[in-house]
């Protein structure tokens, strides 16, 4: 609770109690569920609790980040997730049909998408391994994106829009995949 608190200065003990909390879980079930069934593992508190690698606390910054993208175009711009979907329709497409981008943002889409098959070929195995593979690479390749097509930044209103709708969809399915694992998603990290 130390590290929330120096990065939150802003939160109340209890809040900071609850996300520390929040971290440590997800922290724990996904290093017990990373690995596969026949594996013998060593636990590394360090490695668990990394913001950074393939641990919990990295797919749930990830959701934190695009929940504080919301957060900012509804102060910014007025919009949320609802009014950007409604958006839609009239928005023309050319971010996501066009090169690099279009690849990479439809690339995303298509990963989230696969959640549901996912999480049945890791009932059907026995093998969670098999979701926390899933999610970690799906944190990958938003966290990529986001780096790569900003979307508070973006001048263009289409592509921001178009931007907006691909990372409700990403965090509506890493909090549908951290659940599946045991795990919520801190309102900060």
């Amino acid at each position: 609770s130390g590290e929330v608190a120096r990065r939150n200065p802003e939160m109340s003990p209890e809040e900071v109690r609850t996300t520390a909390e929040r971290i440590a879980v997800a922290a724990l079930r996904y290093f017990m569920v990373k690995f596969s069934r026949a594996k013998v593992i060593a636990f590394d508190i360090g490695e668990a609790l990394s913001f950074e690698g393939e641990s919990g606390p990295y797919l749930q910054y990830a959701t934190v980040r695009a929940n504080n993208i919301f957060q900012k175009l509804k102060e910014r711009d007025g919009l949320d997730e609802a009014a950007i979907v409604a958006r839609l329709g009239d928005t023309p497409a050319g971010a996501l049909n066009e090169g690099a981008e279009g690849d990479d943002l439809w690339g995303l889409v298509l990963e989230a998408g696969r959640l549901d098959e996912m999480v049945e070929q890791a009932v059907r195995a026995l093998e969670p391994s098999l979701l926390a593979k899933h999610a970690f690479g799906l944190a990958q390749a938003f966290n990529a994106a986001y780096h790569r097509y900003p979307i508070l930044n973006e001048p263009d209103v289409d592509a921001r829009l178009w931007r907006a709708a691909v990372a409700a969809f990403f965090r509506r399915q890493m909090t549908q995949a951290l659940d599946v694992m045991g795990c919520e998603v801190p309102v900060r990290m």
